[in-house]
């Protein structure tokens, strides 16, 4: 989850500064302290996204729960999207071993509740995708 990368290209002069007095001076410290402020700041936000990213799974594992009757097979399906970001109704079906109608309406619970979207418009073969949970992820990541 670091994404050391996007700490350089956000920091684009500073990096290049710093590699340019490598290559001059042979000043490997403050480029070593550079990489490390960009470890640390990439490792805080990572601890931030995780704790959110749990905490969203504890919000909604909650609302699932209130569905009463519905809630196991929706249960067992977040619990697959937690560990698959993206899920097919195929692989939901065999992953659960349920069949395709269970399956199906798992997802559809969660697509009712906001947890998940479908995401290709399509009649078969459609791809849900936990929604929060990607934006958690997504965050921070757009190109400069």
């Amino acid at each position: 989850m670091l994404y050391l990368s996007l700490y350089f290209k956000t920091h684009r002069e500073r990096y290049y500064e710093l590699l340019q007095r490598v290559r001059t001076h042979g000043d490997w410290e403050a480029w070593i302290e550079y990489f490390f402020e960009g470890v640390l700041e990439t490792s805080e936000q990572a601890v931030r996204a995780a704790r959110r990213i749990m905490e969203l799974f504890k919000t909604d594992r909650a609302r699932i729960e209130a569905l009463g009757r519905p809630s196991v097979s929706a249960l067992r399906a977040h619990q697959l999207l937690c560990e698959k970001i993206i899920v097919s109704i195929p692989l939901a079906t065999r992953v659960l071993r349920v069949t395709k109608p269970t399956a199906a309406a798992a997802m559809k619970h969660l697509q009712t509740l906001g947890i998940v979207r479908e995401m290709t418009g399509r009649k078969r073969n459609k791809l849900y995708v936990y929604q929060h949970y990607l934006k958690i992820l997504d965050e921070g990541t757009a190109p400069l």
